[in-house]
């Protein structure tokens, strides 16, 4: 770990080409500003600005023979100039900051959310979440068996994308699908990065990518597949060799060298073909920079619409200060009055920011300055790292502790807790996938991946998962030595905005057996907070952990013994507190809601009478009520009974409108052998009833 300070100026700028500052025209001279053009539908000048001036030559900058990020540097070196500190930690993760402002850093993001990092990069949620905001996308669908997808496409009838699912960097992605032949070699391409792949419409058009920062678009770059043009006597190999010596003399393009041509292999053309003079010949699929694409900066010349769009795109990701935004502009020739201009194909959540600054063509835009700019204006202060002084603040008691069997442990417990929670509080659910699912709050929006909130951050999640890492930074008394361990218990503190409110003694089985896990949060003495605050800390505050601490006595001054800090997981199990071994459970995933909504403790109930008919005695349905009326904290009772000799179940509900609401929409599918015809409800008055019983 080392430190660069505000006094430490630069020696050169790394990102001035020869001739020009940042910001300053480099080969193409423009006017327009963005969004300044027609209404009508234009194609982008790529051609023209590639043919106005050469290729851009950054052979003398400092940074053409580093050997670290070039990314980070440039970030840095931002900082530096501004008059702010920076210090470097490892993997990729460094601090920028002043007296007042700590704002961490994974690569060229800052403070990014580990949940919408998740929901950007499973690319079928991040098209959920920006169609449900009318952003427009590519038709498409998300498969994982070859045969189901093969349909797909044979009924799409048009060339379509096949791309992972989860990915990034444009691995395993093809374009331009045509026939069956190319479908199948596509497949398998995308399934050697994901499990789950993409197939979707194929618009025609220019890919572009775009910068936005904090929702406002502040570069953008056409990103030309891998090509060569035919002098009418050097082979496509030669050609090849030729535009890789000049890749080599960019800072951002260097490492990315152009080795993939899956094009060609699809149109049977070999790397020893001649091709004609002028002609151009495209060798990749992908327009990727890291598949051999050049970058023409286009910011200048887009349509304000295409800009805007953008934006929009960038704003359903809240948890993301910088994406990368990638957009496919509507070809002239295919787009209709009315219609998008642009379809958003994917988010990036941690773009390069080195092609804006390194573009083939085109003049640079400095990225990085924007985005410290950004970082330390009044603005991004919810960017600063930090933590309230810790307190303990025990959660309440659970009130379905009876109810265990409910529950599985694992990730479906996590969510089912966390959704029981908010049902609780009245707050409606939003589900997006098995795993990820948003509340919405009488204020305020909280997405949750599994059992984490948004605000956990990609760093905290880097650093916890890091075994190495961990066992670095976690604090430990003076003079702790690891064979102290032997003699010490183990506890589970879980830790929600600084505070605890839990604790469980965790004492291992004997021969096999599983551990018991006891609570203890009355125990534990004030002098366990300092712990908690030098955890916290150490993996860049998130706002829920679970914190495993080795003392020999929680209810003892850690002053006054051998204790040691030994993991810390920012998804810790739910399942846990609410259901220990001993003592009573505690109610942990409700305060995780209500601090994540950041909402006061209030409970609107109501009661209503639901009668529902046609097949719906016989085929379990009372004992599966009863189980979807414990995970919306539902209580009440169930019955079959007779009414003018047909069968119908009656059931008294009682509790919050969202939580009944939810389970009106449930009652209508039923179990699996029930069909229901109808579901008739009516009010009645609040009894107080705690628990859910099946009557007869």
């Amino acid at each position: 770990m080392h430190e660069m300070t505000g006094d430490q100026k630069a020696a050169t700028d790394p990102t001035r080409s020869p001739g020009a500052a940042v910001g300053e025209d480099q080969g193409t001279a423009t006017t327009a500003d963005p969004g300044s053009r027609s209404a009508a539908q234009e194609a982008l000048p790529v051609a023209a600005i590639m043919q106005a001036c050469a290729e851009n030559d950054y052979s003398s900058s400092p940074l053409l023979h580093s050997q670290d990020d070039i990314g980070i540097q440039l970030l840095c070196n931002a900082a530096v100039a501004k008059g702010l500190d920076v210090r470097y930690h490892r993997r990729l993760i460094f601090e920028v900051f002043n007296r007042q402002r700590r704002v961490i850093f994974r690569q060229n993001s800052p403070a990014n959310s580990a949940v919408y990092t998740y929901c950007a990069r499973q690319k079928h949620i991040a098209k959920q979440i920006m169609a449900a905001e009318g952003v427009p996308v590519p038709s498409g669908g998300v498969f994982q068996d070859y045969e189901t997808a093969l349909y797909f496409f044979q009924q799409a009838g048009v060339p379509v994308t096949v791309k992972p699912a989860n990915g990034s960097s444009g691995l395993g992605v093809t374009s331009g699908v045509a026939d069956e032949a190319e479908f199948a070699n596509a497949w398998t391409f995308a399934r050697k990065e994901s499990r789950t792949v993409v197939v979707e419409q194929n618009i025609v058009g220019q890919d572009v990518r775009i910068i936005v920062i904090a929702g406002k678009a502040e570069a953008a770059y056409v990103r030309e597949p891998a090509h060569v043009v035919g002098d009418g006597q050097h082979s496509i190999r030669v050609l090849v060799d030729k535009k890789n010596a000049v890749r080599k003399k960019n800072p951002s393009l260097r490492l990315d060298l152009i080795k993939r041509f899956d094009l060609l292999e699809r149109k049977g053309i070999s790397l020893d073909t001649v091709p004609a003079a002028g002609e151009k010949v495209q060798l990749a699929s992908v327009a990727n920079t890291s598949a051999g694409g050049e970058t023409v900066q286009v910011f200048d010349h887009l349509h304000k619409d295409l800009l805007t769009t953008a934006e929009r795109a960038a704003r359903c990701f809240p948890g993301l200060v910088q994406v990368g935004v990638d957009l496919i502009q509507v070809a002239p020739s295919v787009w209709k009055a009315g219609s998008p201009r642009g379809y958003i194909i994917e988010v990036n959540s941690n773009p390069g920011i080195c092609d804006a600054v390194f573009p083939s063509y085109g003049r640079a835009i400095d990225v990085p300055d924007r985005l410290i700019a950004q970082a330390f204006s009044p603005e991004g202060a919810g960017l600063a790292t930090g933590h309230a002084e810790p307190v303990i603040a025990l959660a309440e008691s659970y009130a379905s502790h009876h109810y265990e069997q409910v529950f599985s442990e694992g990730e479906a417990s996590q969510v089912s807790l966390i959704q029981q929670a908010a049902y609780a509080q009245n707050v409606p659910v939003e589900p997006l996938s098995k795993n990820v699912f948003r509340l919405v709050g009488p204020t305020r929006q909280c997405l949750f991946l599994s059992g984490m909130p948004e605000g956990v951050r990609m760093v905290s999640r880097k650093v916890t998962r890091n075994r190495v890492w961990l066992d670095d930074i976690l604090p430990a008394s003076a003079g702790y030595k690891a064979a102290n361990r032997q003699s010490l218990h183990r506890f589970r503190l879980l830790v929600i905005d600084g505070k605890l409110v839990s604790a469980l003694l965790i004492r291992p089985g004997e021969r096999g057996e599983s551990s018991t896990r006891i609570e203890v949060g009355d125990l534990v003495h004030a002098s366990v907070l300092p712990i908690i605050d030098q955890t916290l800390t150490a993996i860049f505050d998130p706002p829920f952990v679970g914190i495993d601490l080795y003392a020999a006595d929680i209810s003892r001054d850690m002053g006054e013994q051998p204790w040691q800090v030994t993991d810390a997981v920012c998804n810790p199990r739910l399942y846990w507190h609410h259901f220990p071994d001993q003592g009573d459970g505690r109610d942990v995933a409700g305060a995780l809601v209500r601090s994540a909504l950041k909402m006061e403790p209030r409970v609107q109930k109501v009661c209503e009478r639901f009668v529902l008919r046609g097949a719906v005695q016989g085929v379990g349905f009372r004992r599966w009520l009863k189980n979807k009326a414990l995970l919306h904290s539902i209580s009440g009772w169930a019955r079959n009974r007779q009414q003018n000799d047909v069968g119908i179940l009656e059931a008294v509900l009682e509790g919050t409108p969202a939580a009944i609401d939810s389970l009106d929409a449930l009652c209508r599918q039923g179990p699996d052998l029930a069909r229901v015809e109808s579901v008739e409800r009516s009010e009645q008055p609040c009894t107080g009833k705690t628990r859910f019983n099946i009557i007869g």
